[in-house]
């Protein structure tokens, strides 16, 4: 059995980039697992920052490209799962799971539009192209896709036989065959000759008796590796159905912007058509599930990101406050120089002995860059310490001796609104209360699935309301070890066990074996 998980965003090494990775982790004790990226990743930087083991793990580094053309890179694995936030493509392996820490946002105009679609596909017979598509051009005379070295379409069903025509090309030098098959059941070979010089072929569809759906494929005969670049070409795609004649006349000849968003692949395709080819939807806490349902209609299994609480340890406290979370500006931002804002009033307010401390990773580029050195500069003067990129063990020992959390992800937005710019769920959080670090952390988004406000810790609106509950804390010690205590035990429902036994049970839903 072969998986393949997909994560584009792998090197920043973030919150989903760990669920990611500790998904790969576990299913790699049985088989052979590719965590498929675009930038190259250390694997074993990521392991020790990550504390995973990621040694059966392979990295699979392939070229940028848009997350459509993904989609046949999906079609060589037995399972698989795409973890990479919004990025949406069509998955073609034998199981398919679509990992969702926010959903993109469908209004019900958009989705009415697909429904009336989907109307109008079925009613004009139109054949699905599922997998294999490397692009789609409109321009010519008639449509032509360009494949890789597998292409399946899913043909209508009819009460009476049919028969499915189109022309055939090598786009590749090294392809000279291609065999045909229908319901995997080869029918005929074909022999290139030469590149870019078409071959008519013709299949004979029988009639769908019990309404059951064909499949054609096609599939390049000789020893030729995907490898990004494109194998076979298809023109004059036809059926000799009534209602295709139909859309050829109104579509491919009179109006072509129309008969291009009838197609299965962009620019006519939609977010809910690739979701519906995933076997299953997991969503990372309940208010992404809960926005998933608002949003697409679709209903989702939650699996909780895995937290490595034993690895966390209650030790005696300093006077410390600490923020974890990645250092990056735009959306879903963590709010550091409002953290910074709100502790630089305590302290001019009276506080005295007390630090906060900021980790998180490192994000590359110019804005991230600028936003890093802006929370530096922002900390002058004050008891305030920035941890960018330090190892998960200094990471560790930082929660330990730290006796409050703060996090802020989402303050000053609008949840009704941009809900996506919220914590999704709060693996920091879960982390920090394994260590006995008592959490105040904002009251929206995932977080109060995971807080409950007075007896493992604090939920607060308004800075305002941050730092009073802080000082609370603070001038009473008793209160402080109570709170930790409870937090410390709550947490180990996110831990290992938990995660593992869950993926167990989602994986048996969708009947793969592990």
């Amino acid at each position: 059995m072969r998986v393949g998980i997909y994560n584009r965003w792998l090197a920043t090494l973030g919150g989903g980039e760990r669920y990611s990775l500790a998904v790969a982790e576990y299913i790699s004790r049985q088989y052979s697992v590719d965590v498929i990226t675009h930038k190259s990743v250390p694997k074993d930087s990521a392991a020790k920052r990550l504390n995973l083991d990621l040694s059966r793990v392979e990295f699979v580094t392939i070229p940028e490209r848009h997350a459509i053309e993904i989609s046949p890179v999906s079609a060589d694995y037995d399972l698989f799962i795409n973890t990479s936030f919004m990025d949406f493509f069509p998955s073609f392996a034998k199981k398919n799971i679509s990992i969702i820490y926010f959903p993109a946002k469908l209004n019900r105009k958009v989705i009415a539009k697909r429904k009336v679609k989907l109307l109008a596909r079925k009613w004009l017979k139109l054949p699905a192209l599922i997998a294999g598509i490397h692009s789609f051009d409109n321009s010519g005379s008639t449509f032509l896709w360009v494949t890789d070295t597998v292409v399946k379409i899913c043909l209508p069903t009819s009460i009476f036989p049919y028969v499915v025509k189109f022309d055939l090309c090598a786009k590749d030098k090294n392809v000279t065959k291609a065999n045909i098959f229908l319901n995997a059941q080869r029918i005929s070979s074909i022999t290139f000759p030469g590149l870019d010089e078409y071959v008519p072929c013709e299949v004979p569809i029988p009639r769908s008796k019990q309404k059951t759906s064909y499949e054609l494929t096609i599939q390049v005969d000789n020893d030729v590796e995907p490898d990004g670049n494109a194998k076979i070409g298809i023109k004059q795609l036809w059926l000799s159905l009534p209602q295709f004649r139909i859309y050829q006349v109104l579509f491919e000849r009179w109006q072509k912007d129309w008969g291009t968003r009838l197609q299965y692949y962009p620019p006519g395709s939609s977010i809910l058509e690739y979701i519906d080819t995933y076997d299953s939807i997991w969503a990372i806490s309940e208010f992404s599930k809960k926005w998933i349902k608002q949003y697409w209609l679709r209903d989702s299994e939650v699996l909780y990101p895995p937290v490595n609480i034993e690895d966390f340890q209650t030790k005696e406290k300093r006077q410390q406050i600490l923020s974890v979370g990645r250092f990056f500006a735009g959306q879903h931002n963590k709010k550091h120089q409002e953290l910074i804002a709100a502790f630089k009033e305590m302290v001019d307010r009276g506080l005295t002995d007390w630090e906060l401390h900021l980790a998180g990773g490192k994000t590359p580029g110019d804005e991230h860059e600028t936003y890093l050195a802006n929370v530096h500069e922002s900390s002058k003067g004050y008891p305030i310490i920035i941890h960018p990129d330090i190892p998960f063990q200094q990471l560790v020992d930082l929660y330990e001796e730290s006796a409050i959390y703060w996090h802020a992800s989402g303050y000053g937005e609008d949840e009704k609104q941009d809900p996506v710019k919220f914590e999704h769920f709060g693996i920091t959080t879960v982390e920090a209360m394994a260590a006995g670090c008592v959490p105040i952390v904002i009251g929206k988004g995932g977080q109060p699935e995971i807080v409950e406000h007075g007896k493992n810790g604090f939920l607060w609106q308004s800075l305002e309301e941050l730092q009073n509950l802080t000082i609370q804390l603070i001038r009473d010690p008793s209160l402080r070890n109570s709170m930790a205590v409870t937090a410390t035990q709550d947490s180990k429902s996110y831990g290992k066990i938990h995660f593992h036994t869950h993926l167990n049970e989602l994986l048996r839903k969708i009947e793969f074996p592990i």
